[in-house]
């Protein structure tokens, strides 16, 4: 039975079934039993997370470096790596596919509740300057920008700013 309620938490953690269902299931076992496996689940949840927040995992060279600007989000692409602690960047081109839409009255001008949605394509710019970036003990830096390494692109703008 342990097996049959780690499932139905995996599946409640992925959103593949419904909180209501995931209460219904619980509220028939062994309540001890749900109590021990869902605080085992949370355990591995938060060694993983720990393990992703960390410095090597966060500063492993990957194909994408992003440069990390306060809330908005630039995609920079690896060209070539240096040394373990010093890579090339150059700056990737984006087409916003997808924008947000429910704009309120409010902040500066307005506050947009669904920045979320936002989504790009991305492009490499063969003619863009490449940069040199350097892993530092505060992970990988050129002057004060932050970059963070990434498997994918990724581009974030804040529209509340």
């Amino acid at each position: 039975m342990n097996q049959q309620i780690k499932q139905m938490y995996k599946k409640m953690h992925r959103n593949e079934i419904g909180i209501q269902e995931w209460w219904d299931y619980i509220a028939g076992q062994n309540q001890q039993e749900v109590k021990e496996v869902i605080n085992e689940m949370c355990e591995v949840i938060d060694r993983l997370k720990k393990f992703i927040d960390g410095y090597h995992f966060q500063t492993k060279i990957r194909k994408y470096a992003n440069l990390h600007l306060y809330t908005d989000v630039q995609p920079y692409e690896v060209v070539r790596v240096v040394s373990e602690k010093c890579v090339e960047v150059r700056p990737m081109e984006t087409k916003q596919i997808e924008f947000p839409k429910e704009f309120h009255v409010g902040g500066f001008s307005a506050h947009c509740s669904d920045q979320h949605r936002q989504k790009y394509e991305y492009f490499s710019n063969e003619n863009a300057p490449v940069m040199k970036i350097r892993k530092t003990k505060k992970g990988w830096r050129l002057g004060s920008m932050k970059f963070r390494m990434s498997n994918a692109p990724q581009k974030f703008y804040d529209y509340n700013f």
